[in-house]
């Protein structure tokens, strides 16, 4: 996350944290890593891979950008980039704080090798969202509450709309 200069409304210690599962499909050893965008361009500069771009809900689909390339990167875990790495057999859980910056992850075969298959979830915790839904909630109460006051207001009609004492005609009696 990236606030560009606006670290003045927000902590960076506030920003929440994030969680990735990776389980590789082949039993192969698998990557997880974080980085910074510009290190994981420089790192997988001539190599053949694939960069997710967009993420559907309803229905689910998921877009990607493929990149050309015949390099071979050297084996992730070599490499001093990564600010959050996990890394082996197995489903592999990579917990992370979130930082000020823009970051990419990385998901790969353990050994640099091409043709990752993995299963990845992922989570987040954000704590200001909570505050943000009840501040929204409780705003939203408010003007309920005003609009059926106001309703009620204009829907009620007075009792006597002059304001004067109603006249009466007596009939004059009879003698």
């Amino acid at each position: 996350m990236d606030l560009d200069g606006g670290d003045w409304i927000l902590d960076t210690n506030d920003l929440g944290k994030v969680r990735l599962q990776v389980e590789s499909r082949d039993d192969k050893p698998v990557f997880v890593g974080i980085a910074r965008t510009s290190d994981v361009e420089n790192y997988l500069q001539g190599v053949s891979h694939t960069t997710l771009t967009d993420v559907a809900t309803s229905p689910f689909e998921a877009k990607y950008n493929n990149h050309g390339g015949d390099r071979r990167p050297a084996a992730p875990a070599d490499s001093q980039i990564w600010v959050a790495s996990e890394h082996g057999s197995g489903k592999q859980t990579l917990n992370w704080e979130i930082e000020d910056g823009d970051y990419s992850v990385v998901v790969m075969n353990a050994d640099g090798s091409a043709g990752v298959d993995a299963d990845v979830s992922t989570g987040a915790n954000i704590p200001f969202l909570d505050e943000i839904a009840w501040s929204a909630v409780g705003s939203g109460a408010f003007v309920l509450l005003a609009g059926i006051a106001l309703l009620v207001a204009g829907i009620r009609r007075p009792s006597n709309p002059t304001g004067t004492a109603p006249v009466t005609s007596s009939a004059p009696a009879a003698a």
